[in-house]
């Protein structure tokens, strides 16, 4: 009975395990079955093997990346002889030197990204302005005013980035004289005696780093140079455009670009349209030169009451011919002369016709009358023509292109101021 208890008890445990196995048994076989038992996902994760670590880091990619392909980095130590203890002082003075190259290299491209992003802003802020003021607005707009600051200092970051390159340009003239002495230094040590062959295939390394050096300057030279001739007409079309902005802001009208950004026309016809100023036998009169403050350099400074009773056309104003023909007349008989955008327009066009055109502005007033009454309006006359000489100034004209004078006729019933071309 007793034996027959142990017997069952034994098969039973037997039974147990069998059952045991095939449980694990088929748990490892199929573990997608047992995804939802923790304890099972938990055990065969832990079965698998960790997998292999990737390396990610940018940095260290490119620096292995650049050992395989620096032919520098596995130039050896020096044979110790003459030639290998030369070349391996020239080798420190390369890499020095490719050093300085990727320096300058990198600051072209900031200098360049710098220039172009505010050029980008300037001209932005300016078609603000120009939309502005094509729909009219109020003289000396204070948000003109703020959007003009803006553009200039947009500006400022062109012109700045225009000194860094002249800088940069000496830099890279400088990394110029180093590669060219390097590489008479490299072609000289293949004279010296007393080399082995691993000393002249160090050198071959180096004068083939030393001449891919040479056209990287020579490149980066040419570049260097376009760029900095490229910003500097830029700015200099770019300040004249930003100061005719700020007169016509001033005046809350648009007037167009400056002046002095008219297209050049080669071998231009003659300008039969304008009409001859004065009678040929009128006297001349003394030419003075006129003198007028300094330019203004914001639409702040450029507020002033300007009007006009603008003509065009022959006049007999009784002035010498020598002064050129008449193109523009402004007749001072109301308190507010608005003379500027014909002005502007009439000026602009003769300079199309003629490129080199020379200007002559004269202060006209009356001949008789009182004489207390005549010295005043011909203080006047005067004060009227420097205004007429600082607007065109202002518009982009050349102060020496214009020229100023005085005179008094029986014609002229009030101050007047003549603009003859020549």
């Amino acid at each position: 009975m007793k034996n027959n208890d142990v017997s069952g008890q034994q098969s039973m445990r037997i039974k147990v395990w069998l059952a045991a196995m095939l449980v694990a048994v088929v748990l490892g076989a199929a573990p997608a079955f047992a995804s939802d038992d923790d304890t099972s996902t938990e055990t065969i994760s832990q079965a698998a093997p960790p997998p292999t670590p990737v390396t990610t880091d940018p940095s260290l990619a490119m620096a292995t990346a650049s050992t395989d392909s620096d032919p520098l980095a596995n130039f050896g130590p020096s044979s110790g002889t003459v030639v290998g203890n030369r070349a391996a002082a020239l080798r420190d003075e390369v890499l020095k030197l490719r050093s300085s190259v990727n320096l300058n290299s990198n600051e072209f491209a900031i200098l360049r990204t710098s220039g172009a992003a505010g050029a980008v802003q300037y001209h932005s802020t300016v078609a603000a302005i120009t939309a502005r003021l094509q729909n009219g607005t109020t003289k000396g707009n204070p948000i003109l005013l703020r959007q003009w600051e803006e553009a200039d200092a947009s500006l400022g970051e062109v012109n700045s980035s225009l000194n860094k390159l002249n800088s940069l340009e000496v830099a890279v003239d400088a990394d110029a004289s180093v590669a060219s002495y390097l590489l008479d230094s490299v072609q000289a040590a293949f004279d010296l005696s007393g080399a082995v062959d691993e000393d002249h295939d160090q050198l071959k390394l180096l004068h083939d780093e030393v001449s891919r050096l040479v056209v990287q300057l020579d490149y980066l030279r040419n570049q260097t140079t376009a760029d900095i001739e490229r910003q500097s007409n830029y700015l200099t079309t770019e300040r004249a455009n930003l100061q005719a902005l700020a007169f016509a802001i001033s005046r809350g009208e648009l007037l167009g670009n400056s002046i002095a950004n008219r297209p050049v026309i080669v071998n231009p016809a003659p300008v039969a349209s304008m009409p001859e100023g004065g009678p040929a036998a009128a006297p001349e009169m003394p030419v003075t030169q006129g003198a007028i403050g300094p330019e203004p350099m914001s639409p702040r400074d450029l507020m002033q009451e300007n009007g006009s009773n603008i003509a065009t056309g022959n006049a007999n104003v009784g002035v010498a011919p020598s002064l050129g023909r008449l193109l523009v007349l402004i007749r001072y008989n109301q308190p507010h002369v608005d003379y500027a955008q014909q002005l502007t327009q009439a000026v602009s066009t003769a300079i199309e016709r003629r490129p080199n055109a020379q200007f002559s502005i004269v202060a006209v007033s009356p001949s008789s009358g009182d004489p207390a009454d005549l010295a005043s309006q011909q203080q006047s006359a005067k004060i009227d023509a420097d205004g007429v000489k600082r607007a065109l100034v202002q518009m982009g004209l050349a102060p020496s292109r214009i020229t100023m004078a005085q005179t008094q006729t029986d014609t002229a019933q009030t101050p007047e101021v003549h603009v003859y071309i020549r």
